[in-house]
């Protein structure tokens, strides 16, 4: 059976300072990671470059990072923009 692992955009900021706590850690390393989900868009563990390799490696071990991603766009002419978007799960 396969692991299915959670997406980590689930937890809050206390929920991830607690996994680092948990896992050895400090618990500012969650402040850091919250930031770059939310604040700095990241697709991968990878482009956290103020985080350890060896943390990074944890993290992509332990959760996924999913995705919206926008399929068509449609700008009407008042301005109005729709989007038709793709989730992870399709």
């Amino acid at each position: 059976m396969a692991i299915t692992k959670k997406d980590i955009r689930a937890l809050s900021k206390e929920q991830l300072r607690e996994f680092f706590v948990a896992h050895g850690d400090k618990a500012f390393r969650g402040n850091q990671v919250y930031e770059w989900l939310w604040n700095k868009g990241l697709h991968s563990f990878d482009e956290m470059t103020n985080i350890s390799k060896e943390t990074r490696d944890m993290l992509d071990a332990n959760f996924v990072i999913n995705h919206i991603q926008v399929d068509t766009m449609q700008r009407s002419g008042d301005g109005t923009i729709k989007n038709a978007v793709r989730l992870h799960d399709g």
